[in-house]
């Protein structure tokens, strides 16, 4: 079983989007295992951080893949973390300078900006459409 952390900011306050993200999380649960570190603020997640090797950080100013250069990658942390794997979401603010430098990674889900809410969506339907691609599924077409 893949395990993922993800860290972020804030908790998703609206009904809709936690009922999305659950139905991802459920049809995900046979292959991940998620866990989720919710801090108040940017300086208590950094210091959370400081106890994590691997993580990715989620960046609208970094580097943007295709799903299936998604799914490849991720894959490839999983091999290389022993299925383990952690993502970072910022705040409304995004990321510290220092949370950014100690990054193993990073990410753009997109060039827009979103909420951290609608971030944490976006990424575990990425996670899903991943996990297909992998098992050449015809979810991703």
């Amino acid at each position: 079983m893949l395990k993922i952390t993800i860290y972020l900011v804030g908790k998703t306050k609206e009904s809709w989007l936690s009922q999305a993200i659950n139905e991802y999380e459920k049809r995900l649960s046979s292959d991940i295992e998620f866990n989720y570190v919710i801090k108040k603020d940017l300086i208590s997640l950094e210091k959370e951080l400081e106890k994590t090797k691997f993580y990715i950080c989620l960046d609208e100013h970094s580097l943007n893949l295709t799903s299936l250069e998604f799914s490849k990658k991720i894959f490839s942390f999983f091999q290389n973390n022993k299925s383990n794997i952690s993502f970072v979401i910022g705040s409304d603010i995004g990321l510290t300078k220092k949370i950014r430098e100690n990054a193993s990674f990073l990410l753009s889900l997109s060039k827009l900006t979103f909420t951290h809410q609608i971030t944490r969506l976006i990424l575990i339907e990425q996670l899903y459409r991943a996990i297909q691609i992998n098992k050449n599924s015809k979810y991703h077409k």
